[in-house]
């Protein structure tokens, strides 16, 4: 459903102010298909979407979902992969030659991109379609809803829960793992020894791999970069909740091997390969080659909801629910129904369940139809480390994204996220020493800044 006038503003913020905020910050074996699904004769019989998964593994997956998918509706989709690091020139340069694909695979900050520049279209009709069908877990599109309007379909799901050694936690009395910030710090103490540290805290600017494994700890306590609920955005970092977040994790640091101030996401990974960390903010992209490698310690992993502080804590985690967009240009060429057809296509569960086998472990489903499939269910990963995947796939309903917190759709969300400032304020206290306070304040300050920018 495309409305003729959309508003031009969101949560108190004008789509000048969206437009503005996005220049200035710069701008991350397949099932048979059931029968009767048939695009419209006269339309012309191809469509195109971009995607940023690269890594030739996933853009062979592609292929065969592409292949079958033509196979059953006589439809030919064009994949376009695009590194993620260039995806958003791309995008804008598109927007300004009017040279759109139908659709485009998004992160909420990147369809807040979209978004400002009128770029898409709501897709609400199509989303109830087939959200009667197979029920979406809620965090899934939850930031891909705005104005009452449906922008997304969901394709797949990263997480990022708390994993951690059930063997070692067993042997301190905590086989569910860490339920608060005391056991989680208490654990950490204890299990530090014979060449394994209790924690794998990333204190790093190196990406935003430090910066993803604070969010989940900070949500979870109830902090936050920004507030909307007033009707415009306010940074509101500098709380007391965000300073005993830091508080806490400071300590947690302590007890992370050393070098932790430089670690990328690939350096937590070897270390969870190896052994060599009690428990860490991480998603399942290291299972399949740990499956290959030491399927003994693989199964030795389990996940649990992120520790609370407190008792009024709501568990939260860092993650991405991906979407897929569908742009004016879909509309404006007559290929609305192709579109529709292709979405309908992938969400069936057998079909959603094959597409996320492009990384076992780690890319999850978006609904339970595709949870039970038993295309997903069978996979040797799925059904080897059942407990693992199911920890991700009940993460889905918790997860939490940089600047769609309190109400928000920040425009400024990839700018907040991109500037690493969650980390850095985490180095100021831990590698500078500086109060938790005054690094706090530190941080409330650069994101205001960068809501002026």
């Amino acid at each position: 459903m495309e409305r003729k006038k959309r508003s031009t503003r969101s949560n108190g913020i004008t789509r000048r102010a969206f437009v503005r905020g996005l220049a200035a910050a710069g701008l991350g074996t397949s099932a048979l298909a059931p029968a009767g699904i048939r695009p419209a004769a006269a339309q012309a019989k191809e469509i195109t979407m971009w995607h940023w998964e690269t890594p030739p593994n996933r853009v062979k997956v592609h292929d065969t979902i592409i292949t079958e998918f033509k196979k059953e509706t006589g439809i030919t989709l064009k994949q376009v992969p695009i590194n993620f690091p260039e995806y958003q020139q791309r995008m804008l340069a598109a927007i300004a030659a009017k040279d759109l694909p139908d659709m485009i695979q998004v992160n909420p900050p990147t369809f807040m991109t979209l978004f400002a520049h009128q770029a898409i279209i709501p897709i609400t009709d199509i989303f109830k379609d087939i959200h009667a069908k197979v029920k979406f877990f809620e965090g899934t599109y939850r930031d891909y809803t705005l104005e009452k309007e449906n922008w997304g379909i969901p394709v797949f799901g990263v997480l990022w829960p708390l994993l951690y050694r059930q063997d070692l936690y067993q042997s301190i009395g905590l086989p569910n793992g860490p339920r608060t910030w005391d056991d989680l710090l208490k654990a950490a103490k204890e299990l530090t020894k014979g060449g394994v540290y209790g924690m794998g805290l990333p204190v790093s600017t190196n990406g935003n791999y430090g910066s993803q494994n604070i969010w989940g700890f900070l949500r979870t306590h109830g902090g936050a970069i920004v507030d909307c609920q007033a009707g415009a955005e306010k940074i509101v970092f500098n709380s007391p909740r965000t300073v005993e977040t830091y508080k806490f994790l400071a300590d947690l640091a302590q007890h992370s091997p050393p070098g932790n101030e430089n670690w990328a996401w690939s350096d937590g990974e070897l270390m969870i390969k190896a052994g060599k960390i009690a428990a860490a903010v991480f998603t399942g992209s290291f299972l399949r080659e740990a499956d290959a490698k030491s399927p003994e310690l693989a199964a030795k992993y389990r996940y649990a909801p992120t520790p609370v502080g407190d008792k009024d804590d709501k568990p939260l985690n860092s993650g991405y629910p991906r979407n897929v967009t569908v742009t004016r240009a879909a509309k404006e060429k007559g290929r609305m129904e192709l579109v529709k057809t292709w979405l309908t296509w992938l969400t069936e569960p057998d079909h959603h369940a094959s597409y996320l086998f492009m990384e076992p472990g780690l890319f999850m489903p978006m609904s339970q139809a595709s949870a039970n499939s038993k295309v997903w269910t069978e996979h040797p990963i799925n059904k080897k480390y059942a407990a693992l995947i199911k920890g991700q796939v009940d993460a889905m309903t918790t997860v939490s994204t940089v600047g769609f917190e309190n109400g928000c759709h920040s425009p400024k969300a990839g700018a907040y996220e991109g500037s690493f400032l969650l980390a850095a304020v985490l180095q100021k206290v831990v590698l500078n020493k500086m109060p938790v306070q005054d690094a706090v304040a530190w941080g409330q300050a650069e994101y205001e800044k960068i809501q002026r920018s």
